[in-house]
């Protein structure tokens, strides 16, 4: 599995309807309906949410497959000291303690959360226009 920043994970993109991702996905294993949110959760190590905001389209993907890799590199799985040496753009969001910390990098639009020192997960966001503050959904 290819992640690829602001845009998605391998055939997977940002901004896909709910019908396109089943195309070509599958149902989901499980599907939770939130008031202004929609999860979506393969057996593969992957989650869809679709916002309310964004139309239902797809608005985020986390990403707990070890199989992920980031520029041709492992990221699930991996030490926090590895994460800070192998993907220097990642940096320390939030520390909450024994929950884990959050590191982001807003040059990718990437989220990595760390649980007993490891990377548990990878959230790929989108990029958004800095004066709308409207998702820019990949072509």
């Amino acid at each position: 599995m290819n992640i690829i920043p602001k845009v998605g994970i391998n055939n997977i993109k940002l901004g896909m309807s709910r019908a396109e991702v089943q195309n070509l996905l599958g149902a989901p294993a499980l599907k939770e309906n939130l008031a202004e949110e929609e999860i979506w959760e393969f057996e593969n190590g992957l989650e869809f949410s679709f916002q309310q905001e964004d139309s239902f389209r797809l608005s985020s993907i986390t990403v707990i497959a070890d199989s992920a890799l980031l520029d041709s590199k492992p990221i699930v799985g991996i030490t926090e000291e590895e994460l800070e040496d192998i993907f220097p753009s990642f940096q320390l969001d939030e520390d909450f303690k024994q929950d884990g910390k959050s590191y982001y990098a807003d040059d990718l639009q990437l989220m990595a959360w760390v649980f007993e020192g490891e990377v548990f997960n990878i959230i790929i966001f989108p990029e958004y226009d800095e004066t709308s503050e409207l998702p820019v959904w990949p072509k």
